[in-house]
């Protein structure tokens, strides 16, 4: 399965970088894999396995509860259950893991039937090559978000959006139910993520999410009024960038005798200036790419990729992370020792 998200990443790592024993500590994750239709817990024991965890925590099952040992603190990731022939491959919403054991974490499977169901209720034609999203729009305090226009939701190559009704069925609506079920078919394997819509009326921020050929990932999106920010300008290495290696943990992946510093050969608990000289040094693949600042091994080896490389961690969720974007922004503005 495609790496997911691992937060709290080793920016920068070369392609070497391989873990073997989880990045900062082992908590317990407990939870249950329900029916996507029903909210009702499955029947019976679904195969489950971890997308971005490595190495891959154990798993222990008892019917549709599950329990993962192992997982590395402050971290995010995606569970994948399967259960042929009544459920299709489904793919969970991100599950979050902070410094503290985690309990009441969902995972869902999406039945044969109700997917049937849906194609035929929108009249879609699947390619078995592509996978299907599910993607369910919430305000920031977690509550289903009605009345989203579909112009809002923008996913490249893709039929959709499509809006669920209020009962979780194919419906004829231009924007979101009661429910705020979206629902996008044919979506190229690989990694997806919402791009924001000219005129938007509204911001929609989702984690950039694994598809795989004939299988649903289930995702969630964060709704905000009003369009998008703009773009941060004038970003400071000193003030802006310096302080978020930092701020989301790489530094102590790359210090000491972390694994970053050693098989990434990169140092980043020093001064501004040691920092900045390591980012913008000679190395090939560079980290820090003037001419095209999305492939700076800065920005790429923190996200998700398909195929994922060979970093073990994620940390920048989706391009439209705040920390991201001063990255971004700062090597657009010259990559300066400001």
């Amino acid at each position: 399965m495609r790496k997911l998200l691992l937060v709290l990443a080793c920016v920068g790592c070369s392609d070497s970088l391989q873990s073997t024993e989880p990045i900062g500590g082992a908590l317990t994750v407990k939870g249950t894999v329900y029916d996507f239709e029903t909210g009702a817990a499955v029947t019976g024991t679904p195969m489950l396995s971890t997308i971005g965890l490595t190495p891959e925590p154990a798993i222990v099952q008892s019917g549709a509860s599950f329990t993962l040992s192992g997982v590395p603190e402050v971290s995010a990731f995606q569970l994948a259950a399967t259960m042929p022939p009544t459920y299709v491959p489904t793919v969970s919403p991100t599950i979050i893991a902070g410094k503290d054991d985690v309990s009441g974490a969902r995972g869902y499977l999406v039945a044969t039937n109700y997917l049937t169901a849906l194609v035929n209720g929108f009249g879609v034609t699947t390619d078995s090559t592509k996978g299907i999203l599910l993607l369910h729009l919430l305000t920031p305090d977690g509550q289903p978000k009605p009345n989203i226009a579909g112009s809002n939701l923008v996913i490249a190559g893709t039929s959709g959006p499509q809006f669920l009704d209020a009962t979780m069925h194919a419906s004829t609506a231009t924007v979101s139910s009661s429910s705020a079920w979206v629902v996008f078919f044919n979506v190229p394997a690989g990694t997806v993520t919402l791009t924001q819509a000219v005129n938007a009326t509204v911001t929609i921020t989702m984690d950039t999410e694994p598809i795989g050929a004939a299988q649903v990932t289930v995702a969630e999106a964060t709704v905000t009024d009003g369009p998008p920010a703009p773009l941060p300008t004038n970003v400071s290495f000193a003030n802006d960038v310096f302080p978020i290696f930092t701020n989301r943990g790489c530094v102590g992946c790359h210090s000491g005798n972390g694994a970053g510093r050693d098989l990434g050969n990169l140092t980043l608990d020093g001064s501004t200036n040691l920092v900045y000289k390591e980012l913008t040094g000679t190395e090939d693949p560079a980290r820090v790419v003037l001419a095209m600042p999305e492939k700076s091994l800065v920005l790429t080896m923190p996200s998700a990729e398909s195929p994922p490389d060979a970093h073990p961690n994620i940390t920048f969720r989706s391009p439209t992370d705040p920390d991201y974007l001063k990255i971004l922004v700062w090597i657009r503005e010259g990559a300066k020792d400001n």
